[in-house]
């Protein structure tokens, strides 16, 4: 017993020494978005027992839950075609209990780590006030029983932070930054196969609108926003040049992928947050000379392809801002929503407190089952929040933003700015569109919170916990 206990310390140690390779995270996490992309193209389920298997064997290898922060933000972007409740598959079901075993013990085996949670107030208050409407909830009919988890959303969201953030030993922040980076080129290449399939149904592709599977394409949008800082933070700490246009390359793909996601709001707020980024580390890049080089030859090469290809350019712009800002330039609804949604909160006393819970108003829709009556999201976080949760829980949200970016700033300042500016804009996208309380929003980001708030404990030994 005490050999193979031997053993295994060795070939963990082994292992731990592979990791702190140069580009064992950039290399770790495109093998992982490989994945993700053959499962959602061509096999859900296998590309899903794939990313769980990986996981598994990383985390038994490495004994730190920062190597499974790819699986865990990756996982659910594998989804294509969607699941009904009682059509999971049995080997997804078994492998997720037994990997579900496997994370528990990692992540405990050195007891529970209140120091670690930075983010817990925030979090778990939302989770709270987001249960409590369900005692009044009238609108689930029988066999849509499965809508009752949606009550439960943030307490799944807070449940992974807690995980994570016991689980994760080592500062992590290089190794989500790589992570998210990658999403913005799965996303894009999700899109792509998409439009490529349905570019023959539309006079322009600039005019679809579609389903990925695990969320619609302006969803797609908001998560390429989210993923673009962390390119810029992966930008900024290069010092070669051959580092940044790698960098660069990531973010060319994103850029794409953004375009073909057809969202308004993403080409708003992605190409702001993109703008305000290149400008930022013009000043802030650790090699800022290379930058600025590098930034002053894209300049000139686009300024130079545009000048030669003008009629082109004015065309397709054209195009575009009649397709997007003038044939498209209305809410899509939103305010009737918007009225729906304060009405729902402004029915009585206890709605107004705690809200009206997440399945107040039901409308028939496009599922992931097909077209039937579902919860209505009410593409705001105020009014998502004020009609979920009522007062105490938007109350709780802005403790969540609070404790959000005050962590945030113990980040390196490299870090801070970069990111902090693509809080910021999604932030602010979330003022008309679906983020927080969104699962392909929430899962992601609590993993992003737990890296950073074990990370700065790593370099912060203080018991700070508000």
């Amino acid at each position: 017993m005490f050999s193979i206990k031997n053993a295994y310390s060795k070939l963990n140690m082994q292992v731990l020494k592979i990791t702190e390779k140069k580009y064992f995270n950039e290399i770790y996490s495109a093998l992982l978005s490989i994945i993700t992309i053959f499962g959602w193209k061509f096999n859900n389920t296998l590309g899903m027992i794939l990313m769980i298997i990986t996981a598994m064997f990383i985390l038994i290898l490495t004994k730190d839950l920062k190597f499974v922060i790819p699986n865990t933000i990756y996982f659910i972007f594998i989804i294509s075609t969607g699941f009904s409740n009682n059509q999971i598959p049995i080997p997804i079901i078994v492998l997720g209990i037994g990997y579900a075993v496997v994370l528990l013990l990692f992540s405990f085996k050195d007891g529970f780590r209140f120091n670690k949670m930075r983010s817990l107030y925030g979090l778990l208050g939302m989770a709270i006030v987001n249960i409590i409407p369900i005692f009044w909830c009238k609108m689930v009919k029988p066999g849509n029983e499965v809508y009752y988890f949606l009550y439960f959303g943030n307490l799944g969201y807070l449940l992974l932070y807690i995980i994570m953030v016991n689980g994760i030993k080592q500062d992590g922040i290089r190794l989500v930054a790589t992570t998210m980076s990658y999403l913005a080129v799965i996303l894009a290449f999700e899109c792509g196969f998409k439009v490529w399939e349905l570019k023959d149904t539309v006079e322009s592709i600039l005019q679809l609108a579609y389903y990925l599977g695990w969320g619609l394409c302006n969803e797609a949008g908001i998560m390429i926003c989210v993923s673009i800082p962390f390119i810029f933070y992966l930008l900024g700490t290069e010092e070669k040049i051959g580092g940044m246009l790698y960098q660069h390359a990531k973010l060319l793909v994103g850029v794409l992928g953004l375009i073909l996601t057809t969202s308004r709001g993403s080409y708003l707020f992605g190409f702001l947050e993109i703008g305000i980024l290149y400008v930022v580390l013009l000043f802030t890049a650790k090699n800022a000379k290379v930058y600025q080089n590098l930034f002053l030859i894209f300049g000139l090469i686009i300024i130079t392809l545009a000048f030669c290809y003008k009629d082109q350019v004015i065309k397709v712009a054209s195009h575009i801002h009649h397709l997007v800002f003038t044939q498209g330039l209305d809410d899509n609804g939103r305010k009737e929503l918007w009225i729906e949604g304060y009405s729902q909160w402004n029915k009585n006393l206890m709605t107004k407190i705690f809200g009206a819970g997440m399945v107040c108003y039901l409308k028939e829709s496009t599922t992931a089952v097909g077209w039937m009556e579902a919860p209505v999201v009410f593409h705001s976080t105020i009014m998502e929040t004020l009609t979920a949760g009522g007062i105490l829980g938007f109350v709780f949200l802005l403790l969540h933003l609070y404790q959000k970016y005050r962590n945030l700033k113990k980040c390196d300042g490299l870090f801070f700015i970069t990111i902090g500016v693509g809080y910021i804009i999604v932030d602010l996208y979330g003022l008309i569109d679906n983020t927080y309380h969104m699962y392909y929003f929430m899962l992601p980001m609590a993993v992003i919170f737990a890296t950073i708030d074990s990370s700065i404990t790593i370099k912060d030994k203080s018991n700070l916990l508000f």
